[in-house]
């Protein structure tokens, strides 16, 4: 259903995600578990189009979606919903 393929994302030159593959099936429920800076946030960013990946393909429901816009992936049934720390002023 999602999958992404030895995904590279970059902020300037820091090299963030180096080679994500992940692959969730439908009816999975996946988590993210990790310290700061481990790319948890990167990764979501990357599935949800608001960072776009150097390398490497996202795929979801068989159609690839690595370069398209943020509101078409919402569109398509993935979004974000944030930790709640200044969402709205």
């Amino acid at each position: 259903m999602l999958k992404m393929e030895n995904v590279h994302t970059y902020y300037d030159n820091i090299h963030a995600l180096k080679g994500i593959n992940l692959t969730i099936n439908k009816g999975e429920i996946v988590t993210l578990i990790g310290s700061n800076g481990a790319g948890k946030t990167t990764t979501l960013g990357t599935i949800t189009g608001l960072l776009k990946p150097k390398e490497g393909k996202i795929t979801y429901r068989d159609e690839e979606i690595t370069c398209i816009q943020p509101g078409a992936i919402v569109k398509k049934g993935i979004s974000l919903s944030p930790e709640g720390r200044e969402v709205f002023p």
